[in-house]
């Protein structure tokens, strides 16, 4: 049985992606993730804050939308 330390695999895994996002970039792509959040829950406040810092720390554009939970589904259809 083998025990695998999940912090040092993320930060195995982060430091690939962020290689990789560079040779993207290199040809002129730039990856960008973008998040939709409608309404004000905690526990989705903290994975959207968590894609942010993941996002930074691998050199991926970020961008997010923090709507009201009044928000229609045309006013969604609208963001670009």
């Amino acid at each position: 049985m083998e025990i695998m330390d999940g912090k040092e695999l993320a930060k195995t895994i982060r430091a690939e992606l962020k290689e990789d996002v560079e040779k993207l970039k290199v040809k002129g792509i730039y990856p960008k993730l973008a998040v939709i959040m409608v309404g004000d829950d905690k526990a989705s406040a903290v994975y959207v804050r968590n894609k942010s810092k993941a996002c930074n720390e691998v050199g991926v554009e970020y961008e997010e939308f923090l709507l009201p939970t009044q928000t229609t589904m045309d006013e969604l259809i609208r963001i670009n």
